[in-house]
């Protein structure tokens, strides 16, 4: 096998396996907003802190490994959303996960045009790609707003961030699996 073949075999392998870190980071951040909203509920609060910030940065490294190769599978075919999308997400959650509350928003926009450019590529399951799209747009502001805010709105920025996660873990399983992309279709390169 040639020294070229083996580095494109490596390659669409971490990509591969980049999609089971989105899988699981989806799944973590899932798992931490249920903690915190169950502990606020019930008073509980220093358990849903306690794993809130021993589980977060885990999750956060897995989110910003898990969107590479999101966007690695699916760049040649997203057109032009599709960098901006990724560059957008990957600065704002990354400025996110190191405490800016503003990158909050910098990083849903970013993945809101991510999903978008999902969709035109088609290579990932378009449901999951539109519920990118309608979690990010929906979790974007209650990321601002929740300080302070009343439960109402707290049970609702929880439910955003569910969908959002819940469609980036899909995005993540649909990579790993290889079972994401539309019949017939194949992205340059492959």
């Amino acid at each position: 096998m040639s020294e070229e073949g083996l580095f494109s075999m490596k390659s669409s392998n971490l990509i591969r396996w980049s999609g089971l870190a989105a899988a699981v980071a989806g799944t973590l951040f899932i798992v931490i907003n249920l903690t915190a909203l169950l502990s606020s509920s019930f008073g509980q609060g220093s358990l849903g802190l306690l794993i809130r910030n021993v589980v977060s940065p885990v999750g956060g490294t897995l989110l910003v490994l898990g969107l590479t190769g999101l966007y690695a599978r699916q760049s040649e075919a997203s057109g032009v959303v599709g960098p901006i999308g990724f560059l957008f997400a990957l600065f704002g959650t990354v400025l996110a996960l190191a405490g800016n509350a503003w990158a909050n928003l910098l990083a849903y926009f970013g993945w809101a045009l991510f999903g978008v450019s999902s969709l035109q590529a088609r290579v990932y399951p378009p449901a999951a790609a539109i519920l990118l799209i309608i979690g990010a747009l929906i979790a974007a502001p209650f990321s601002i707003l929740l300080a302070g805010a009343s439960p109402i709105l707290v049970y609702m920025g929880v439910a955003a961030s569910i969908v959002f996660n819940g469609a980036v873990a899909w995005l993540g399983l649909a990579l790993f699996s290889g079972r994401g992309v539309a019949a017939g279709h194949t992205p340059k390169g492959e």
